[in-house]
Parts: C-alpha cells; structure tokens; sequence
C-alpha cells in the first residue's frame, strides 16, 4: 500500500514566509455559514451535509462549503508524517480525530461532498509539494487529492494545500501553519497538472494524456500563477509535447488581485536589453523591481496599471516583487547573463 505525504508548498517570500489573503470572495456567506457551523452539526458525515444542504443550493457552493469546512477543522497529521506512521485515515477516524495526512483529507472530503449530493472523488498521484525542487523525478506516487463535478464538468479540490502551508527544520521535520490558501478551490484540471499528475490518466480531466515525464519537465507552476495571464496553461501544455525546454522566470502564486500583462518570459535575461513590466490591478498595490544591485526601482502607476522599463547593466538576479502586509513577496525572478 502506498501512503500519500505531502502536505503543501512551502510559499517563498522575499522577506517573511507567511501570506495573507484576500477577503473579497463570491462565497463570503456560505463561508462564514461553515466557519460558524455547530459542534451539534459535526457528529457524522451525514451532520455535516444537512447542515451544508440547509444553506448550499448549487453543486459549486456545497463544494465549496466542504472545501471551507475541511480546511478550517481538519489539520496535518504533523506528528505521524515525522514518526513515519501515518495511522486510520479513513473518513471516519479523521472526523473523530481531526489530523490526518493528504490521503484523509481526501477521503473525508469526498465521503462530505456525496453525502451533499454531488459528485466527487478520491484521486492519488503525483504532486510537486513540499522538498520538491525543480527537475526532480517520481519514483511513486505521493499524494492524494479530489475531483468534483461542477456544472458537468471535472475540476479539482486539494484541501490538503488548503488548509496551510509547512516549514522544514534541519532534521527534514515538517511544522504545518493553518493558514486558509483558496487557489486549490475549483482548478481547472489545465492548470491543476502543472503541480497534480493523476495515477491514472483519465483523472486528469485532459484532452490529451500527460506522461510522467512530462508532467516532471512542466514548470512548478501554481494556478495562481497561471491565472497572472503573462503565460497561459495551453501554450506550456503544447510546448511539453515538443519536448522544448522551458526557460520561464520563477514564478510565485501571491494571493492579490492583478494581471501581469507584459513581463519577460524568459528566465534568462541579457544586459542592456530593455525589457517592459506592465500589471493591472483594482487594488491599490506597491510594484518594485529589485534589480541586480539589490536597488529597489518602483513601478510607475497611472490609474490601474504599474509600469516599468528597464535595462539590466549588471550580471545577477532580479525580482519584481509586491509589498503586502506581511512582508514583501517576489513575484517573477529572472538571472542577468
């Protein structure tokens, strides 16, 4: 039998390693309805989908209501993931016990969203989370994650990721952060593969197949990251078949509201070649690129767009990165050469 591990990304930051998120969200109601949801209506799997059914009326906000609930009481078995004994992670010992590893989260949520009268499932495979690094290669599945149909269509639900975000100390432990993530809410399954591979394929809701090897040369590319616009999941998804390398920024998943519409698309930048950054964004954000001597250059905003040209003189690193909160989190990382 084979146990599913992993937990989440570790999200990098450029200063602080926690995210906040946004509070604008469509299921505002049907979210605080299920944070407030009563221990009298969390005795059983049946309780808890009464008391999602006496709010949710469509397919996508009972899944969401499960994908609220699972992230707000179920939490990583930290302990037995270190220990290497993962325990019962049927549905019914992770509601009594409230911890379990990627493959109780699974079968919890899928046991909740029947139980609600949708369709679900537990799927198993391959996922790129925490200690993976790019370029690194399978040897056996290692996760464990859903699929609902929403409107007749496959999409998938990673509650797991969810839920948090872990560290890893010196001694390759894991310590798990509750802290709500909603991009593994509602994936397209195109912009799922990039970080989920399906044990069997079918599971992956694609018109075509994805092979192993291919999914492990596609870029570590979250859906939130694909959802920036700079790059599109069908255009990556068309290279890998070329077998052409990717030479792409490193890109992180930020939980703000904007559109990259002109970044370089290309890792690998050359000096003195002018390049351009334009994002739009309702929000009111602060935009800098932290170029190659660690100089902080913002970008320019004219109502709700930010904009940046700029020539790379030196040899180095460079980050556009955002401010929030917390901290200040690169976005796209690029190499002068």
């Amino acid at each position: 039998m084979k146990y599913f591990l992993l937990l989440v990304f570790v999200f990098p930051g450029l200063v602080n390693a926690t995210q906040s998120q946004t509070i604008r969200s469509p299921f505002n109601v049907i979210d605080a309805y299920m944070r407030h949801c009563p221990a009298s209506s969390e005795n059983s799997i049946a309780d808890i989908a009464y008391y999602i059914n006496r709010s949710a009326r469509t397919d996508l906000e009972k899944a969401r209501a499960v994908y609220v609930w699972m992230t707000d009481n179920i939490f990583y078995n930290d302990a037995g993931y270190n220990a290497g004994v993962f325990g019962d992670n049927s549905a019914e010992n992770v509601l009594r016990t409230r911890r379990a590893v990627c493959a109780g989260f699974a079968n919890l949520f899928t046991e909740i969203a029947i139980k609600t009268g949708i369709e679900a499932l537990t799927i198993t495979g391959y996922a790129k989370g925490i200690g993976y690094d790019e370029g690194d290669s399978f040897d056996e599945t290692n996760h464990a994650w859903n699929a609902v149909k929403i409107d007749g269509a496959w999409r998938i639900y990673d509650a797991t990721w969810g839920q948090g975000a872990a560290s890893v100390d010196s001694r390759g432990h894991i310590k798990s952060v509750n802290k709500f993530d909603e991009q593994w809410f509602n994936v397209e399954p195109k912009q799922s593969v990039f970080t989920h591979l399906a044990e069997i394929p079918y599971q992956n809701f694609l018109p075509q197949n994805i092979s192993l090897s291919e999914f492990e040369r596609l870029p570590n590319y979250q859906p939130k990251v694909l959802q920036y616009g700079f790059v599109s999941a069908d255009e990556l998804l068309t290279q890998v078949k070329t077998k052409k390398p990717f030479n792409l920024p490193v890109a992180n998943a930020i939980p703000l509201s904007f559109q990259i519409v002109t970044a370089p698309k290309t890792r690998i930048l050359k000096q003195k070649e002018r390049i351009t950054f334009e994002i739009k964004s309702t929000e009111d954000l602060h935009f800098h690129l932290i170029d190659e001597l660690e100089d902080w250059i913002p970008l320019e905003k004219k109502e709700n767009t930010y904009v940046l040209n700029f020539i790379p003189h030196n040899l180095g690193e460079i980050s556009l990165v955002v401010e929030m909160p917390d901290g200040n989190f690169a976005v796209l990382v690029y190499e002068v050469r």
